[in-house]
Order: structure tokens, then C-alpha cells, then sequence
């Protein structure tokens, strides 16, 4: 072995390379032959899988499943307003009760009831799969709650003009609506990042897929801006939208006042659906589950 070795130096030696050379260009070589193999698993994977099709504008994309009657957790009264609700991970569904200053916490079978109790709580987003943000109606502050150990866990006070009308999340970051503005918020540091200004006063906030859906306060105008162009888009519905929620395709199920409508991925064109049982509810909350595959929705 000494042997083999002092030949071995003397053959780099002879070839003017040092051990610490030939160590990094063995390193490199490694290196490549590790990239290489990466890159060829994430091609076989992009092969493997298949790209979603959109859904083609039907008349009727949807059937009622069943439905629940929530009135004896929330009761039968005006106390127990609705405003808002938000579909989780785990499939609870997170219920604004601004006259009960409560959010009510239970499964979509009305099953495993719990609460926490906020002040008017009046919209509310999903953070991830164990937080949300809720607006209270009586403050400008948004609030974030841990929904497992039922405690507050920051409050964010943005400079704003008058109070939210809606939120929603994107990118990791929460939007709300301002005076014909949205502003893009980090909730980690609660600093206002980006400021969008909109022709109109936003409401209905909805974000999905690098795109900020909302409508006018008063009109039957449709609006998204895109981050990719950085522009605003407009689509003209038949009668003023109440609630939307974006499919697993990217097209967008927006309930009127009169009828609900199913808009096509690129925001282009929309179809007025069939009525159903489902669409009578006339939701003033609507949620997609895409583990699930279904819409959940509150009617009051």
C-alpha cells in the first residue's frame, strides 16, 4: 500500500496535479453527475404528470350533495348573522358570528362544535392549514387566530382610509380592500408591501392563482388584476356578484344576486348556469374544497 502510494503521488506529480486538486475536481464530478440525475427525476416527473384540463362552460357544473341545518348551533334569530366563512384544510368550516362576537368552529356536518370568542368578527381568510385573519367590523385592525389552541396570535394595524370591506389571501400575503385601492400586506411583519390602486371601491375579495378577483360596491362589474401584466380586467356580469370562489381549473363560480354564473379560467367569457337546489340557497359565503371537490356554502 505505501507503494501503490508514493506512485500515486509521483504520477500526479508527473501530471502537475496536488491531492487538494484532484479532491475538488473529483467533487465537481460528483456534482454534475448529481445535478444531471435531478434534472432527469424532474423530467420524468413533469412527464408523469398530466396538466389540468379547464372546465368547459357548462350549464350546470355542480349538484346539491346534502345539506345541514347549522340554526341550533347559531341560532334562529338575527344573532345569528352570517358575514362570512372559510373552508380549512381539514375540512372545518371557520363562521364569522359578528352579533354572537364569536367565530364558530365545527365540521361541515355541523359536528365538533367549538368557538373563539372575537369581537365582531366580519371577514375572515385562511393563513394555512391552523390560522386565520379576521376583520372586525368595529376596528381597523386584522387579527390572527390559531384555530387549535383557540388564541390570538398577532394583531396588524395598516394605515388605511376607512374600514375593510373584505380579505383575502395570495402569495403567502393577505389583501384587503381600501378606497380604490387593495393593499398587499405581510402578515409575518404586518407591513403594507404593496399598494393597488383600482378604479372602483374593491369588494369581494378573492385571490387565487397570481390573480386578485373583486367587483364594484354598486354595479354588476366583475374586476381582476393579474400580477403577470400587472393590469386590471373587467367583465361585465348580468347582475351584481354576492360571492365567488375559484375551481381546481382556475375558472371562477361567482354567485349574482339574480343567478350564479361559471366565468372561464382567463376571466374571457362566462356562462349563466342552470338553477339547481344548490343555486336558490343564494349564499352570502361560498368556499371551494379542492380536497374535497366540493362547495361549501352558508345561506341565511
Amino acid at each position: 500500500m505505501e507503494t501503490i502510494g508514493i506512485k500515486t503521488t509521483e504520477l500526479l506529480a508527473t501530471m502537475g496535479i496536488n491531492n487538494g486538486l484532484l479532491m475538488a475536481k473529483m467533487e465537481e464530478v460528483l456534482q454534475n453527475m448529481m445535478c444531471q440525475r435531478c434534472q432527469r427525476n424532474l423530467n420524468e416527473q413533469d412527464k408523469q404528470e398530466e396538466p389540468k384540463q379547464p372546465y368547459k362552460l357548462i350549464q350546470s357544473i355542480l349538484a346539491l350533495h346534502y345539506q345541514t341545518d347549522l340554526t341550533l348551533i347559531v341560532g334562529f334569530d338575527w344573532s345569528g348573522l352570517v358575514t362570512d366563512m372559510v373552508v380549512m384544510d381539514n375540512g372545518s368550516l371557520v363562521v364569522c358570528l359578528p352579533r354572537q362576537d364569536r367565530l364558530l368552529i365545527c365540521k361541515i356536518d355541523g359536528s365538533q362544535v367549538d368557538s373563539i370568542d372575537v369581537d365582531e368578527p366580519w371577514y375572515v381568510t385562511v393563513i394555512n392549514s391552523s390560522t386565520v385573519a379576521v376583520i372586525e367590523y368595529h376596528t381597523y385592525c386584522i387579527e390572527m387566530y390559531d384555530i387549535k389552541s383557540k388564541r390570538k396570535i398577532k394583531s396588524i394595524s395598516p394605515n388605511r382610509e376607512q374600514l375593510c370591506s373584505n380579505i383575502t389571501t395570495l402569495n403567502n400575503k393577505l389583501i384587503v380592500s381600501d378606497n380604490d385601492r387593495l393593499l398587499v400586506i405581510d402578515h409575518h411583519t404586518g407591513e403594507t408591501e404593496q399598494i393597488i390602486q383600482t378604479s372602483c371601491y374593491p369588494e369581494r375579495l378573492h385571490g387565487s392563482g397570481g390573480i386578485l378577483f373583486y367587483c364594484d360596491r354598486k354595479g354588476t362589474n366583475l374586476h381582476w388584476y393579474r400580477y403577470s401584466d400587472d393590469r386590471h380586467h373587467t367583465l361585465t356580469l348580468p347582475s351584481p356578484p354576492q360571492g365567488m370562489t375559484t375551481l381546481e381549473d382556475g375558472s371562477l363560480y361567482v354567485r349574482c344576486t339574480d343567478e350564479a354564473v361559471h366565468v372561464s379560467h382567463d376571466g374571457r367569457q362566462y356562462i349563466t348556469v342552470r338553477k339547481t337546489a344548490f343555486d336558490e340557497l343564494n349564499p352570502p359565503s361560498i368556499s371551494y374544497n379542492s380536497k374535497e371537490r366540493k362547495i361549501v356554502t352558508i345561506s341565511i
